[in-house]
């Protein structure tokens, strides 16, 4: 399993390396995960695109909407990544999440919208190996705001929320 991501899908704020979303989903599909969490600087650059797109993987997950400066850099780079990976893992299942502390701005609008459009043009295309998780939905609920240290990085109930999200997805996949 190879995560590409930001500091979320780093792990950063876990009280402990094993409360990550990563490590939970490790441990409960016993599947190698290689973790490339970069805290704020995935930004979808050709350069690792062109890396992540050489590896050996079961499943990629594209996790890098709060590294990216803007929803036009997004529109720039995000497309272009799922593309380049599926050219090369034509049936890989590819996960696509958007950022979890969602708020209804305009930038956060955006951001979404360039997301669900690269899910859209794939299943448009017909690849029935892609998945959308709509971060919104992550922390949805009356404690949304106990998921996180400031705002924005998951503490262990986030993690925790995180490997629910992706729990039916992994579990339809490793059937």
């Amino acid at each position: 399993i190879i995560v590409y991501g930001t500091s979320i899908a780093q792990g950063a704020s876990a009280s402990r390396p094993g409360m990550a979303w990563t490590a939970i989903l490790k441990r409960e599909f016993d599947r190698p995960v290689i973790n490339l969490g970069f805290s704020g600087n995935a930004k979808g650059e050709q350069e690792i695109i062109d890396y992540i797109s050489s590896l050996d993987m079961s499943v990629f997950i594209c996790d890098y909407d709060h590294n990216a400066p803007s929803a036009a850099h997004l529109k720039n780079t995000h497309f272009k990544l799922y593309s380049t990976i599926r050219e090369k893992h034509p049936e890989l299942p590819y996960i696509i999440l958007s950022k979890p502390d969602y708020k209804y701005t305009e930038d956060c609008n955006n951001r979404r919208t360039v997301i669900m459009n690269t899910f859209i043009k794939a299943i448009q295309s017909g690849d029935k190996n892609v998945n959308f998780i709509d971060g919104a939905s992550i922390f949805a609920d009356d404690e949304w705001d106990a998921c996180t240290v400031d705002g924005c990085h998951p503490n262990d109930l986030g993690f925790y929320r995180f490997y629910k999200a992706l729990y039916p997805v992994f579990k339809r996949i490793y059937k």
